[in-house]
């Protein structure tokens, strides 16, 4: 996601025309599937069934923040500040998401803890660590193992009680998938994140972030055919 990768202010300019080439399809590419999945939430919302518009508001609510974030990198300003908006935003939606899917009273009853102390977490974190313009890797890790958690409680659902003969056929399938490949990638480099800007050249630690555009990549194409799927009854 464009609003997640760091413009590191000790980072240096990039001088190789072919590393910036690769770098601005890699951008282009995420951006147009972060907006292929905003005008998918926008056309079907009204279509889809009621835990599903939640996908949609989460598509249309990430749109306008990874144009802003993409805006700003290009203009080679820090947009770290969009972070915290973002995690708890997605939390939220995706909270909401797998409540309605779940239908569990005891996931009911925890996710608002969760979500709330996540929220309160992350402004103190922000007001009281290094600065806005600063990666807090703590923030993305609580968040992931959030999100994992609730994909972890589908997939047991999924398998001890949900009767899905067409798996391809099951938008939420689609959704958890693509979160679990995405977050359990992007955990780990927001746990090493910091250790690799120390000890890493900028070179690598550019690559790495790569990494993580590209998983986004596959996340916006997994909510997108999550959108445009009619489920089977």
């Amino acid at each position: 996601m464009t609003s997640r990768t760091p413009i590191h202010p000790a980072w240096p300019l990039l001088t190789k025309k072919l590393y910036l080439t690769f770098q601005q399809i890699l951008d282009g590419l995420s951006m147009l599937m972060v907006v292929v999945a905003g005008v998918s939430g926008l056309v079907r919302r009204r279509h889809l069934p009621h835990y599903l518009r939640y996908l949609a508001v989460l598509t249309l609510f990430e749109l306008p923040l990874e144009i802003l974030g993409f805006g700003l990198l290009l203009a080679g300003i820090n947009n770290l500040f969009l972070m915290p908006i973002y995690t708890v935003g997605e939390l939220t939606l995706l909270a909401f998401l797998y409540q309605k899917t779940l239908q569990s009273k005891s996931f009911s009853k925890i996710i608002p803890w969760a979500v709330g102390g996540f929220t309160l977490y992350t402004l103190v974190d922000s007001v009281w660590g290094p600065g806005l313009s600063w990666f807090r890797p703590g923030q993305q890790v609580v968040q992931s193992l959030l999100v994992l958690s609730m994909v972890a409680c589908y997939f047991r659902k999924l398998l001890n009680e949900l009767r899905v003969t067409a798996l391809e056929r099951e938008p939420m399938f689609w959704v958890s998938t693509g979160l679990v490949i995405y977050f359990l990638g992007y955990l780990q480099i927001a746990l090493f994140s910091n250790y690799l800007l120390r000890h890493y050249s900028a070179q690598f630690n550019r690559n790495v972030w790569a990494v993580q555009i590209l998983l986004a990549i596959v996340l916006h194409g997994c909510y997108s055919l999550a959108l445009w799927i009619r489920p089977k009854r």
